[in-house]
């Protein structure tokens, strides 16, 4: 799997559409699926897990953590929930990419 990370609109699905090959599963925004799950009252870690199961050759996700901290409390639980999906997927990936400006740098 690969794992490509970065900020919103940074180029990271253009770069996942890019790296794939024809017949590759693609896992776009992962972090808006994880949202949805979060706000259903869902357990997050369980859905990362379920994904892991899938095996997805990619998979993108925002960078939620980085910025100002959330003054909600359900809004700084998701970023919590969010950066433990973040290094799950990190762990069992191959490769991760994180894109800034269009820009992919391979940090694993």
């Amino acid at each position: 799997m690969i794992l490509i990370i970065g900020g919103s609109h940074q180029g990271k699905s253009a770069f996942a559409r890019q790296m794939a090959k024809e017949g590759d599963s693609l896992v776009l925004h992962y972090h808006n699926t994880l949202r949805q799950a979060f706000q259903e009252g869902k357990d997050t870690d369980a859905e990362t897990r379920a994904l892991l199961k899938q095996k997805p050759d990619i998979v993108t996700m925002d960078e939620v953590g980085c910025g100002i901290v959330p003054l909600e409390r359900k809004d700084r639980d998701f970023r919590e929930a969010a950066g433990r999906a973040g290094q799950m997927l990190a762990k069992e990936a191959d490769a991760v990419y994180r894109v800034i400006c269009g820009i992919p740098t391979r940090i694993k």
